[in-house]
């Protein structure tokens, strides 16, 4: 292997302004990683044709007194935002070459600030399960365990990452699909404020309804917590076409020196699998030897987030794109659609609008909790990562699969942002916990992850693949 590769993101970007090695060099040894790793994984669907040629010019220019950190540093994309040229197949066989002449903003951001895009990373069909399999481009695997899924829906961003194919992988989340790759890979990732990443598709017909836009992100997945945030840096930079983009740089909460970590193990009527009560130990222990003071604590009505977080989804669905994807979407996915719709409400109007009143004062519940606590340590999931497209082999499981995602709709719902880190492997997987904070504090989770991390190390070097 290149030596290249398993250099951190900024890593990369400190070699390559010191001249130490050219952006060639980087985005050849990436590829030439891609070369190895994807036959096995199939995480990559697109590769970009460009990306050398970008890096050879990039060479023949100086380098930039004001570089971001990830100049030169290879990156991928994810196959459901628009790129210039590459379709946006959002894993529909049907979708397979819808090409357009626009970027998405994040796209933008990482192309001005001179991140070398080299591939794009596979998705399910309309970007809705936690496996990452389609008509169009297959399954993608989990490189820690190829019969457990990668995630989803960004499970292939995740795969990509966690085995050296691009030092920043972006996803999206909209029930978890940054955040639940993370944890089944063995990477970190934070799951940005509402707004703080601008988002829009400038190829698409329309912009998407407004529940799904307030409840989804974009953001970074990467090996480390310093390159989430090199990533979350570059990714959220301003762009008008979002009329909703936030650049508040904290929540303006006033803190004390002492930080303090509410840790909920598990505020849900569902039981949660002894592995995540051992992730959520190691993350306590950690944050203690750190010197953050640790308190149990409950936050009000998760279980009601979690649910009104599927009402009001699968409402807009229903009256949005459930027609859109009976006629394109596969047997597979029209079937789990309907597991997942039977286990929430369809709201009629004086309910949605009750829902919706409802989530605001929800909003202003948490809100205030962080007047008690800085930030809350949560599981990513209440199961270990399970088999990989269990929901369309047994579909009767999706009741199951919804309660033990819980942790993950809470943080759609109300908007936050949450930084999922790994904590150790057992039974030969990784497992992980989440941390979530006031509105707008994504520097600050940021922050306290790093501390969790410094204690807890990072899991990705004990990946077969990396020997």
């Amino acid at each position: 292997m290149s030596e290249i590769v398993p250099w951190s993101a900024i890593e990369t970007a400190q070699h390559i302004r010191a001249r130490n090695v050219s952006v060639s060099e980087v985005t050849q040894a990436h590829l030439s990683r891609l070369d190895l790793a994807n036959p096995e994984l199939n995480a990559v669907t697109h590769l970009i044709d460009e990306a050398l040629d970008l890096a050879t010019a990039m060479d023949a220019k100086r380098i930039p007194d004001d570089a971001s950190a990830l100049y030169g540093v290879p990156v991928t994309v994810k196959v459901n935002v628009d790129m210039e040229g590459y379709p946006n197949t959002n894993g529909i066989p049907a979708f397979k070459d819808m090409t357009g002449d626009g970027d998405a903003p994040v796209v933008a951001n990482l192309k001005s600030s001179g991140a070398v895009i080299i591939a794009r990373t596979n998705t399910p069909e309309f970007s809705l399960r936690w496996s990452t399999s389609n008509p169009l481009h297959g399954v993608s695997l989990n490189p820690w365990d190829t019969a457990v899924t990668p995630g989803g829906s960004s499970g292939a961003a995740a795969a990509c990452v966690a085995s050296g194919i691009g030092a920043i992988a972006h996803g999206n989340d909209l029930g978890g699909s940054l955040r639940y790759p993370a944890y089944c890979c063995g990477v970190a990732t934070i799951r940005p404020s509402m707004g703080r990443i601008a988002a829009m598709n400038p190829n698409a017909a329309a912009d998407r309804p407004p529940i799904t836009f307030s409840m989804s992100v974009q953001g970074p997945i990467a090996r480390s917590v310093a390159d989430v945030r090199a990533g979350l840096e570059v990714m959220s930079k301003r762009d008008p076409r979002d009329p909703l983009q936030v650049n508040a740089h904290t929540s303006g909460r006033p803190r004390d020196s002492q930080i303090t970590l509410g840790i909920a193990t598990n505020p849900f009527a569902s039981d949660v699998d002894d592995a995540v009560v051992n992730a959520m130990t190691q993350a306590r222990d950690a944050a203690k030897t750190a010197g953050i003071k640790t308190v149990e604590f409950t936050p009000p009505c998760a279980d009601e987030c979690a649910a009104l977080w599927g009402d009001l989804l699968f409402t807009e669905t229903h009256h949005t794109s459930r027609s859109l994807i009976e006629e394109h979407g596969s047997a597979e996915i029209n079937r789990t659609l309907v597991g997942y719709a039977e286990h929430y409400k369809l709201l009629d109007m004086p309910q949605l609008f009750a829902s919706l009143t409802r989530r605001l004062q929800l909003q202003r519940m948490w809100s205030l909790m962080f007047e008690e606590i800085d930030a809350l340590l949560m599981p990513t999931s209440l199961i270990p990562p399970f088999e990989n497209d269990l929901d369309f082999k047994e579909p009767s499981k999706i009741p199951d699969l919804l309660r033990a995602q819980s942790p993950l709709f809470v943080v759609n719902l109300l908007g936050l942002p949450s930084v999922a880190i790994p904590t150790h492997v057992e039974n030969g997987l990784p497992l992980g916990v989440q941390l979530v904070a006031p509105m707008h504090d994504d520097w600050f989770a940021l922050d306290i992850a790093e501390r969790l991390e410094t204690e807890l190390g990072t899991l990705w070097q004990n990946l077969p693949v990396w020997a």
